[in-house]
């Protein structure tokens, strides 16, 4: 009984452990025994060992490159509540490279994980309903979710809600505010944010 036990604990920290090791070994670039340990993982529904498993697929990494065997393992780590995988979906679904494009299938997958706090999936939510792509065109929705994905840093967003302030779209125009992102993305080294911040003279608003 107690043999079983001891051998039980060691299942159960090598199963705990594998999703590390394959990690380490994916750094390593020892890709056959990345593979091994994340399929452990995978045994332990580890989601996140499903969507490295992807991403080997998806890069050639010690498999021959697939991208159909890659969207399988995206769509097993999305069912199994993977946020990235959600993104990568999405991303997926926009292209139209590996299934048939659909961006409303694409939107789904871009606000679950705009919803899980991923900010190029807020930004890509903002882009979707500024154009009305596979969703209702709504700029105040636009705007709402370029500022979500400007407070986390996002370039693009930060110049795009920057933009909709100066241009009063889904917004009221606001010139101090439009100052306060576009000055954020100018001081990260972005020339657009430059161009914008000299061309529309948003120094005096600070």
């Amino acid at each position: 009984m107690r043999k079983l036990a001891v051998y039980l604990l060691l299942a159960s920290l090598l199963l705990a452990n594998s999703y590390d090791n394959g990690m380490e070994a994916y750094k390593n670039k020892d890709y056959k025994s990345a593979m091994d340990s994340f399929k452990i993982a995978v045994n332990n529904g580890d989601n996140k060992a499903m969507l490295n498993i992807g991403i080997m697929y998806a890069n050639g990494d010690g498999v021959n490159k697939d991208q159909k065997k890659a969207f399988e393992w995206f769509q097993k780590a999305a069912d199994a509540g993977n946020s990235f995988a959600w993104f990568k979906l999405g991303n997926i679904y926009a292209s139209g490279v590996i299934v048939k494009q659909d961006f409303k299938k694409a939107f789904k997958w871009f606000e679950k994980a705009a919803n899980a706090g991923n900010s190029e999936a807020q930004y890509n939510l903002g882009y979707f309903y500024t154009g009305g792509i596979g969703v209702k065109r709504d700029l105040k929705l636009s705007a709402k979710w370029y500022e979500k994905a400007a407070i986390s840093g996002n370039i693009n967003a930060q110049l795009n809600l920057g933009f909709m302030y100066i241009g009063g779209q889904g917004v009221k125009v606001d010139y101090k505010k439009a100052s306060f992102w576009i000055k954020k993305a100018k001081d990260t080294g972005s020339p657009k944010a430059q161009v914008m911040w000299d061309q529309f003279k948003l120094e005096k608003y600070q």
